[in-house]
């Protein structure tokens, strides 16, 4: 005979075990965002983007369990595999765990953040994101590049942007036939003639270096950090039109 009553109970058993893990999945996706944002807007996207996974992932943890009591499963054989097979994990999983600190380390030091450019050893490029393992960076020739949180931890990072002044090195040599307080006049010309460079710090031209067949000067001009690349580029041209014309 069949026993309505069970089949009953099962189906109900199915039934509440879906709505726990879609409702769950949905609820978790939803605090973790507002987690996010709410960490985003009073510490800092670095904090609110690990907050948000962190948030994420318990939240889906917990879940599973609600998914899996549904069903009236006896946990107390599965907690003791679990903590044989923990341990196992946790020798396996050295190196994430030491990614996880070192993302933490990061958040403590906040070296950088979302969407600043910065260098680390040979890499350069824009901040895309900040996970609990690794560290996402969209490189200046459009390459996406994923580096784990102890190897950024652990490298010479360098903030490009973390301040708008910027002072912008340029290094010129000339020959020694060349007669140095000419240079040091047209360098200076340059110089000044260029509007987006500020006077204050003052800009400066130094000698260097007598070589064996040149004397080096070195150009040190400050300018905002959104002109770059277009000040060094106007400089550079402007200092070899200069000379032309000296010369001439």
């Amino acid at each position: 005979m069949i026993d309505l009553y069970n089949i009953y109970s099962q189906y109900n058993d199915i039934v509440k075990a879906l709505l726990i893990l879609v409702i769950g999945l949905v609820i978790s996706k939803i605090i973790s965002n507002i987690s996010g944002k709410f960490t985003n807007a009073r510490f800092g996207s670095h904090l609110g983007s690990v907050t948000k996974n962190i948030v994420f992932y318990v939240l889906v943890l917990s879940t599973i369990i609600a998914f899996l009591g549904a069903f009236r499963i006896d946990f107390t054989g599965l907690l003791a595999a679990a903590g044989i097979m923990g341990l196992a994990i946790g020798f396996a999983a050295q190196t994430s765990i030491s990614n996880i600190i070192s993302g933490f380390f990061l958040i403590v030091d906040k070296p950088f953040e979302i969407g600043e450019a910065i260098e680390i050893d040979n890499y350069s490029g824009h901040v895309l994101d900040i996970s609990l393992l690794s560290t996402r960076i969209l490189t200046f020739d459009n390459r996406y590049l994923r580096l784990p949180n102890s190897i950024v931890a652990n490298s010479r990072i360098v903030n490009l942007s973390r301040y708008e002044i910027r002072r912008l090195d340029i290094p010129i040599v000339i020959a020694y036939r060349e007669k140095i307080s000419k240079a040091l006049q047209i360098l200076d010309m340059v110089i000044k003639r260029n509007e987006k460079v500020l006077m204050e710090p003052e800009p400066m031209v130094n000698i260097t270096r007598l070589g064996e067949s040149s004397v080096d000067f070195e150009i040190r001009v400050w300018i905002r950090r959104s002109d770059l690349f277009t000040v060094k580029n106007e400089i550079i041209k402007g200092v070899k039109e200069a000379f032309d014309e000296a010369i001439v």
